[in-house]
């Protein structure tokens, strides 16, 4: 057992994994106890795998035969079960398991196995739609974990994680951040490296959503590069997809495209419905953003299941619904993206969660301004920035701004359109997403106000080397010393495809297109005393 932990704790889940199958044949049957804990393991390890049948199998057969149904091992196996049907995306048959295990806990006055049941039902109901039952649940998790001390939740770590889970589809950003964090904390102190895959996407998602961009994507690279260390198809494929998102607000269309396509073929084959569903939405929406929206659709439309995307749970339907729009739009079929409209607003009553009624009134805007009635645009739009402010959603806010000064410089007020599309700018840049306020500002300049840059990334003075993290700026002195991509990965421990990407990073921030211009600009900045870089990676 202390080699599986040491292994997984190292990112060595196979390994962890086959020390575990070891260990548990060499158990003598009459040690229950051990032997339970050791199944648990096991499974839990397959499922961070994407080894969901295998999972499932195991705990079935080690929960028909313990000597008591209701037991802590039970309740511990019941929760287990749960989580393996949230990856199998059976949300009603996770709620049933998480049901049974919390009035089992509650039996036993378990705390920190009532506070994991009671997450696991939050994240099933809101899967599911029932947001009044959802919110409850994340609220009684939230009170019961917030009592635990660390030493106690690290025993059920999987309740932070589950409560993060929920609490970020119920867009508690706040909440769900704070959560993630302290589980994160928590693993590193008593080595689970098991329940990171699951924290950092919660993270990384709630700092790209409130406009900590540049901080998501600094999590993400470190995540994507342990994942492939540790050979975790599932982990790499969930931080990819989300490294995807991030990139695709950033700016960096080529990263985008290359991390959705390579999560696409990592999650193929693997027995898990959820993170290979949601690898082929990043991927569908780069390809919007690359101006490929036929594409988009027919990827979209296949992974989600078809028009009525079953497959995306019922929270983020009216985001890809607005997706959906705009694709159809960009193909000239209006009636589609009128329907796509519809069912996002159809989304939203139903949930009546602030940031699904925003995706929603986005699309609505969007059909409107194509249908002619830019009044009706307008209106939608500044409702959904409202609604995403309410939570905090400042990129989608701003994006939502950004439509409303498009529609209201269609109506010829120009002095509100300005102000919006100035307003939109401003937040934009301040979050870091680079192409969402290029939009806004090429809006402005439709309008003919002129958009200042008080600095251009990559001039000679250097002044783009002052973006570079911490992390960029030793690839590109590596970069100047006339290292490959092979040598600068061996220099830093790093793989080939981390360094590419970071030197995608890099040509982006200071405006350049060669490897020989990155060296040109980091002698200038080392000449003129600018070589500095940020410390957030």
């Amino acid at each position: 057992m202390a080699l599986a932990q040491a292994q997984a704790a190292t990112g060595r889940f196979e390994d962890s994994r086959a020390a575990l199958i070891e260990s548990i044949a060499l158990t003598p049957g009459d040690d229950e106890p051990l032997r339970v804990s050791l199944i648990g393991a096991c499974a839990g390890l397959e499922q961070l795998l994407g080894h969901h049948d295998a999972a499932r199998t195991r705990l079935i057969t080690a929960l028909d035969g313990l000597s008591s149904p209701s037991s802590p091992h039970a309740v511990a196996l019941m929760i287990q079960l749960a989580v393996g049907d949230f990856y199998r995306v059976e949300y009603e048959a996770m709620r049933d398991w998480g049901e049974r295990a919390l009035a089992a806990a509650r039996e036993l006055s378990n705390p920190p196995l009532t506070a994991a049941s009671t997450a696991v039902l939050a994240v099933a109901a809101a899967f599911l739609g029932a947001v009044p039952d959802a919110k409850s649940r994340s609220s009684e998790a939230s009170a019961l974990v917030n009592t635990l001390p660390d030493d106690e939740l690290g025993l059920r770590l999987d309740a932070l994680a589950n409560l993060a889970t929920a609490e970020l589809y119920l867009h508690r950003y706040e909440h769900a951040g704070a959560h993630a964090q302290r589980g994160l904390a928590i693993a590193r102190a008593t080595g689970q490296g098991d329940m990171s895959p699951i924290l950092v996407p919660v993270l990384s998602h709630v700092l790209h959503t409130t406009g900590r961009i540049a901080e998501s994507a600094a999590l993400l690279d470190g995540a994507v590069e342990a994942a492939r260390l540790s050979g975790n198809a599932q982990a790499l494929g969930w931080n990819l997809l989300s490294r995807a998102f991030t990139a695709l607000a950033a700016g960096d269309l080529e990263t985008a495209l290359g991390a959705g396509q390579e999560s696409v073929d990592i999650t193929r084959d693997l027995d898990d419905s959820l993170v290979s569903t949601y690898a082929n939405v990043a991927l569908a929406s780069a390809l919007y953003e690359s101006g490929e929206a036929g594409r988009a659709i027919e990827i979209l439309l296949a992974a989600a299941g078809g028009d009525e995307l079953p497959h995306i749970a019922s929270g983020w339907r009216a985001n890809y619904f607005e997706l959906l729009t705009r694709c159809w739009l960009s193909v000239g079929q209006f009636v589609e993206a009128e329907r796509a409209a519809e069912r996002a607003a159809a989304t939203a009553a139903e949930l009546g969660l602030p940031l699904t009624d925003a995706m929603a009134r986005r699309a609505t805007a969007a059909v409107a301004l194509e249908r002619g009635d830019p009044a009706t645009a307008a209106s939608q739009a500044l409702a959904a920035a409202a609604a995403a402010a309410e939570v905090g959603a400042r990129v989608e806010a701003a994006r939502a701004r950004t439509l409303a000064g498009r529609a209201l410089g269609e109506i010829a007020d120009k002095g509100r359109a300005v102000a919006e599309l100035e307003r939109a700018v401003q937040q934009l840049d301040e979050c870091g997403a680079v192409r969402y306020r290029q939009e806004a500002e090429r809006e402005l300049r439709k309008l003919g106000r002129h958009v200042y840059r008080r600095s251009r990334p990559g001039k000679a003075n250097g002044a783009g080397v002052e973006t570079l993290t911490q992390r960029e700026a030793q690839v590109a002195r590596l970069v100047v010393d006339r290292r490959t991509n092979p040598e600068i990965a061996g220099e830093l421990f790093l793989s080939v495809k981390t360094i590419e990407t970071h030197l995608r990073s890099i040509f982006r921030k200071l405006d350049v297109s060669s490897r020989y211009d990155v060296a040109r600009v980091m002698e200038r900045a080392s000449y003129d005393g600018g070589d500095t870089a940020r410390a957030d990676s």
